[in-house]
């Protein structure tokens, strides 16, 4: 056995990649330990850590033929030291597509593939694993797909900190190029936004983020606000101490009204209590809820 091999079969066996189930940890588990010493406020216990931050998933080129919009599903997942199953950044059902190029909001990237995930921190203290299998659909069944990508990578705990880099991932189809970072001393936010009024025919909303002084933006909403309702919750890595600054844009549907709006939140390890702000967007409020947590 040659010493590639036996690195692979090592890692396979060290990420349980045989298990296709979803990660069992999620965020906030440490935002109101009972353990600290000597205190909260003070805490030697629970320590910040090396963590990951996936910036963006963008899809590169296509080299099938397309037929009209690229209609996008597999998975792209995870797996840390932390607990060894997916980590979800991008998962979609054949039946649910996502549709590229369809401009539904402020700051709309045509090539930009959404990440609803992480539902939890990504560890970094030892390598990660980032598992894909992603298709283009193109017809009745799954034998007229494309296959875009499918694999494993290997990311290393030992990078250039606090430093965006993009790697291309290559496929049969096409290529996908996902832009990351090796956070120092990072601490997991938890982001939960309330739109509490939404008058008239509604509006588009975008929603990004500035993560640990990094001027890379992430995207974590883009898209069409009809009615008042709570988007789902949002993980980011933020070095400790510094800030995580929340980007809004607003665009009514006739083009009327473009308001924007921020707000920024100093990292901590954690603490009882939700870190909050209001926005008031033109006609909108916006309540902004972040908790912190260690890994």
């Amino acid at each position: 056995m040659d010493r590639s091999t036996a690195a692979t079969i090592f890692w396979h066996r060290f990420y349980k990649v045989a298990d296709t189930r979803e990660t069992l940890k999620e965020a906030m588990m440490l935002s109101n330990p009972t353990n600290c010493r000597p205190h909260m406020w003070a805490c030697n216990i629970h320590e910040e850590q090396f963590m990951m931050q996936i910036f963006s998933l963008k899809l590169s080129n296509i080299t099938a033929t397309v037929d009209g919009p690229v209609h996008l599903y597999g998975y792209f997942a995870v797996r840390d030291h932390l607990d060894p199953l997916r980590n979800y950044i991008f998962n979609r059902t054949r039946d649910d597509p996502f549709i590229m190029g369809q401009d539904n909001g402020v700051d709309s990237d045509n090539s930009l593939i959404p990440m609803p995930g992480p539902k939890r921190g990504i560890g970094n203290q030892a390598r990660v694993l980032i598992e894909f299998d992603m298709k283009i659909k193109n017809g009745e069944t799954r034998d007229d797909d494309f296959p875009l990508i499918d694999g494993a990578i290997i990311c290393s705990e030992f990078v250039l900190p606090n430093r965006v880099f993009t790697q291309r991932i290559e496929g049969d189809c096409g290529a996908v190029d996902i832009s990351l970072a090796l956070l120092h001393s990072a601490v997991e936010a938890t982001v939960q936004v309330s739109i509490s009024q939404v008058h008239g025919n509604g509006f588009s909303l975008s929603l990004y983020s500035y993560t640990s002084r990094i001027p890379e933006k992430i995207q974590l909403f883009d898209g069409f606000i009809s009615k008042p309702c709570d988007l789902n919750r949002f993980v980011v890595a933020v070095v400790v101490n510094t800030p995580l600054i929340l980007i809004f844009k607003i665009d009514k549907r006739d083009g009327s009204d473009h308001v924007p709006g921020c707000c920024a939140f100093k990292a901590r390890t954690h603490g009882y209590e939700y870190d909050m702000q209001e926005l008031k967007l033109g006609c909108t409020n916006i309540l902004v809820k972040l908790s912190w947590s260690t890994l």
